[in-house]
């Protein structure tokens, strides 16, 4: 069987977040998780991540994530809010953040979705995820420029655009992002597209209910854990 070998860009990404590991700490490691959980060696840095509280899923190729489809790997210690006394509830979704209201909403986006308000999650998990894309654009674009801001702003209005025209503008402005930032860019796009138009049916039409199914299928951590790379990377 040949030798695994590890993505370079992840290697770097550990040794910054432990640097403390020599390279050959962080190769038995990854050896032993590799084993232990029958992955390849880039997932067993996803499962390893996970464990410590960040993610280098936005660096594995599609082998990789496919390994990694079955495996429970998220280690979340939830902290509880006053109302809830000793009642503790296991996250859907996590979000590192200091900010108190994404906090809050990422919160009642678990709270719903464990009392089974699947379509409350669905149209809550979709106002985070349009609040985040227009950081990333404050980010890449900080000049504040008019011409900046239509990205996410109706000027007409004075309100935010529909997530569809945010995603929409922003895909239009990929070419002002380098190689790496565009392709994570476009990914958590493409993956947003199906919070696009469905949240909005949820929100104004009696007849769309979300379920379980279609809200795990959507897979909202996984465009929040690409979010949280692009931001720990750029």
């Amino acid at each position: 069987m040949a030798k695994q070998k590890l993505n370079p860009k992840i290697l770097l990404k550990l040794k910054k977040k432990f640097p403390k590991k020599t390279e050959n700490n962080i190769h038995v490691t990854l050896s032993k998780l590799s084993r232990d959980h029958r992955v390849p060696l880039n997932a067993a840095a996803e499962i390893w991540a996970k464990r410590e509280g960040f993610s280098v899923w936005g660096l594995l190729d599609d082998k990789d994530r496919d390994s990694l489809k079955d495996k429970n790997i998220q280690v979340i210690k939830t902290k509880v809010s006053s109302h809830q006394k000793s009642k503790n509830i296991p996250s859907f979704i996590t979000y590192p953040t200091g900010n108190k209201f994404l906090k809050a909403h990422i919160e009642e986006i678990n709270r719903c979705y464990h009392a089974h308000g699947y379509t409350a999650s669905f149209i809550i998990i979709r106002k985070v995820i349009e609040n985040l894309i227009v950081e990333i654009i404050k980010k890449k674009f900080p000049n504040k420029t008019k011409q900046d801001k239509e990205i996410y702003l109706n000027f007409d209005t004075g309100h935010t655009r529909d997530l569809s025209e945010i995603i929409d503008n922003l895909r239009k402005k990929s070419t002002s992002f380098d190689p790496d930032e565009k392709q994570l860019v476009q990914r958590i796009l493409s993956l947003s597209e199906k919070f696009k138009n469905d949240a909005n049916d949820k929100t104004h039409s009696l007849y769309h209910i979300s379920s379980k199914k279609e809200l795990d299928d959507s897979n909202p951590q996984q465009i929040l854990d690409l979010i949280k790379e692009f931001f720990e990377e750029y």
